[in-house]
């Protein structure tokens, strides 16, 4: 459902990406895991057909995010890492926006949007401004949005950003109910954890370029490091491992 095959990007000198090639299949969730400015929300914002890779090819649901961007956008729901909504509506105008945008009215939209902030607990602020929601319910917001097209494609970039752990427990839940639907989920996050519990596969990136994918048992096995936890395998992946006993032994503190 998800193709990335050599995909190249640079800003002027920088190189974001490096010919980052992977793919994850239909009813799918793999865990995009790489450190700040490893190129994670480059290669997001590309799959999305928010910026044009440089080289290579990406293609989602079948769609070329070159030849075809409307049918990679018909098919995804994307939830940014900061996603930009509009302060002065409220969440239920919010969700009838992005619901319009998507398709979908009447009597449909409305199951969907009850549905979306019950779920998240959004029932007794829907008629508020989004301006005076907190950070955890504009993430819920966002979400629901991303989600109020029932996608075929979902990505989410940090999407437990601001959340306390009830509602990262009820977002892991929400990712396994889209998995038993067969949609397919690129998921982005730092928190470690919510990875190696909610992904089948994982890929690792670093300085741009793909380190590893696999399972977690996969990717212990290419580390030569049987029963090791999602950390150690990305600090290894990612080179992080040698540079952060180096600057503990350099503070005097034990690795």
């Amino acid at each position: 459902m998800i193709v990335v095959d050599g995909v190249e990007k640079s800003y002027g000198e920088t190189r974001a990406l490096r010919g980052v090639s992977f793919e994850v299949q239909e009813g799918e969730v793999f865990g995009l895991l790489g450190a700040n400015g490893a190129g994670k929300t480059t290669l997001n914002r590309c799959i999305a057909t928010l910026i044009r890779p440089d080289a290579g090819r990406i293609e989602v649901a079948g769609c070329d995010t070159a030849t075809d961007p409307d049918g990679v956008r018909a098919a995804l729901g994307y939830l940014a890492e900061f996603p930009q909504l509009y302060p002065s509506l409220s969440a239920d105008e919010f969700l009838r926006f992005a619901g319009g945008l998507r398709g979908v009215d009447g009597t449909e939209l409305d199951g969907r949007i009850d549905r979306w902030v019950e779920l998240f607990e959004l029932d007794d602020a829907r008629g508020r401004a989004l301006k005076g929601f907190s950070q955890g319910m504009l993430r819920k917001t966002a979400l629901a949005a991303a989600l109020i097209g029932d996608p075929a494609v979902v990505l989410l970039d940090e999407p437990t950003n601001g959340l306390d752990p009830p509602s990262v427990y009820l977002f892991r839940r929400v990712v396994e109910g889209l998995r038993d639907q067969g949609k397919t989920v690129l998921l982005s996050s730092h928190v470690l954890p919510f990875v190696a519990k909610v992904c089948d596969r994982i890929g690792i990136v670093a300085d741009g370029s793909m380190q590893a994918v696999g399972t977690l048992d996969e990717l212990a096995a290419a580390a030569n490091r049987p029963g090791a936890d999602l950390e150690e395998l990305f600090l290894h992946f990612s080179g992080l491992d040698v540079e952060l006993l180096e600057r503990l032994a350099v503070a005097g503190l034990p690795a």
